[in-house]
């Protein structure tokens, strides 16, 4: 494990909410996957929110995670999101060690009688809420990905970035992390921190977690 690694393992570990952003689908499911690798533990439990259902589609090709005795995926199809939360909640508590809320962009895709950001916010508020007391007792953390994207300003035209659920996240989450992919790395930006003292550093990660 490299020392940068390290550095993000006990952020991590200090951290219950935390936020991913990030512009590319393939290098955040890698980048979530070695997450779920070093956090594993035979005792606890990971849960997997795959809204977007590209981690389904990488596990298919991926089949040497050492955690998927211990990994529970569950999929946004007809079903509403809602009971979807309640069957994470029915989980023991006391077991479950990381919940992956993959992603927020996704949600705000599927919620088609919740136009106003604030609506959503409510709503998503909620979910991390319940979602919170799954992992309170195991002293765990819940992930939430929302993709970043380029937005027009009005009043100038100019380009700006943004991301779905980014009030809220940005009030709730411990930790926020900007990941960008290069050719034999990941950078991570810090974003938003316990530590202040790591405030706007920036993580180069080995590709695979050792």
């Amino acid at each position: 494990m490299n020392h940068d690694w390290a550095i993000l393992k006990r952020l991590l570990s200090d951290s219950t909410v935390v936020t991913l952003l990030c512009d590319n689908q393939i290098s955040k499911i890698q980048f979530l996957s070695n997450i779920l690798m070093f956090r594993w533990s035979q005792d606890n439990i990971s849960i997997y929110l795959d809204i977007d259902t590209n981690f389904t589609v990488f596990l298919e090709d991926h089949h040497d995670l050492s955690n998927l005795d211990n990994l529970f995926i569950f999929r946004h199809n007809e079903t509403n999101l809602i009971d979807v939360v309640a069957d994470i909640s029915s989980f023991s508590s006391s077991y479950v060690d990381t919940i992956v809320f993959d992603s927020v962009t996704s949600f705000s895709s599927i919620q088609s009688d919740s136009k106003t950001s604030s609506s959503l916010n409510r709503r998503l508020g909620l979910y991390l809420s319940l979602l919170q007391v799954v992992v309170s007792r195991c002293n765990g953390l819940i992930i939430f990905t929302s993709m970043t994207r380029a937005r027009k300003r009005q009043d100038d035209e100019s380009w700006y970035f943004s991301y779905a659920g980014g009030k809220l996240l940005r009030k709730r989450s411990d930790l926020i992390l900007e990941l960008k992919s290069k050719k034999q790395q990941f950078e991570v930006s810090i974003l938003k921190s316990p530590s202040n003292a790591l405030l706007g550093v920036k993580l180069n990660l080995n590709r695979k977690y050792v």
